[in-house]
């Protein structure tokens, strides 16, 4: 849907960023395209001015040389994507913190998707160079959204389901958690960053606690007491497996171990490159 204000592409817009990523261009006076996989896929909350189209599987895709690219796909799908691109000025895009934290993971899954993922950036910043688009990539840390990340909502759900958390013990594992709406601010911010082009950038929360504090800031803001069950790590194991089973969810073991690792990195270079502030860990579930 074609307008007179800057035009944006944006790839993955149903994910649990891109609500937050549109209303942030909307306001900049962007228009534009978000492509999908799913017909059915656009939200109700699409903001005036930007369109949906389903991303076929193949064929290439018309983008305007003028515009900007916006990416919330799992990163090892972008250098296809860009691949089929026949425009674009400027690329930002999300790639994962665990890029980093998993390439030595005890779990060969998680070391082969890290290992994946890092091929994929380099991918990414080889195709841009090579069609004169200028890219950023940026890597959030634990990216939360109350009721709609896999995460911290996770944390949640068995607090209210079983009142308890088993943690490995002593889960002190320290963490950044980021909320989506940072993240969106943050690729936002890039557009106008000279620092962050042709980069890719480490993006952490506003705030560094420990894993255990992480799950008793959920349990308060759900208004109920702390009650937290540390376990060593071998009976962790076989409870977290148990859990895994009773909720379906899909977890490795391996972020157990986690529990107890610094998954940590330095906020200022990107916070001060971005003139970013995001917002201290006070997550608010609905009922």
């Amino acid at each position: 849907m074609a307008g007179e204000g800057p035009q944006a592409v944006v790839f993955g817009a149903t994910s649990m960023i891109g609500r937050y990523l549109l209303r942030r261009l909307a306001e900049r006076g962007f228009t534009g395209q978000c492509f999908s996989r799913r017909p059915d896929a656009a939200p109700q909350e699409t903001p005036q001015g930007f369109g949906w189209r389903v991303l076929s599987g193949g064929g290439s895709l018309d983008v305007a040389g003028s515009a900007d690219l916006f990416s919330l796909a799992p990163v090892s799908a972008l250098p296809a994507l860009i691949a089929r691109m026949s425009g674009g000025r400027r690329l930002v895009a999300l790639s994962t913190a665990r890029v980093e934290y998993t390439a030595s993971s005890s779990d060969p899954a998680e070391r082969a998707e890290a290992e994946e993922n890092r091929r994929a950036e380099e991918g990414v910043a080889r195709l841009c160079r090579e069609r004169g688009i200028a890219w950023t990539l940026l890597r959030p840390t634990l990216i939360y959204d109350p009721g709609h990340d896999l995460n911290v909502s996770a944390i949640a759900a068995a607090a209210r389901r079983f009142g308890f958390v088993p943690l490995a013990w002593p889960a002190t594992g320290r963490r950044q958690p980021i909320h989506a709406d940072d993240v969106a601010q943050a690729m936002v911010a890039a557009l106008d960053a000279p620092g962050a082009v042709d980069r890719i950038l480490d993006l952490p929360g506003g705030e560094t606690l420990t894993y255990r504090e992480m799950v008793r800031r959920v349990f308060q803001s759900l208004g109920r007491r702390p009650r937290l069950l540390y376990l060593p790590l071998g009976p962790a194991r076989m409870a977290f497996k148990l859990w895994l089973l009773m909720t379906g969810a899909a977890y490795s073991t391996a972020s157990l171990e986690r529990m107890n690792m610094d998954l940590t990195f330095d906020a200022a270079p990107t916070h001060d490159i971005l003139r970013l502030t995001c917002r201290p860990f006070r997550p608010e579930f609905s009922e």
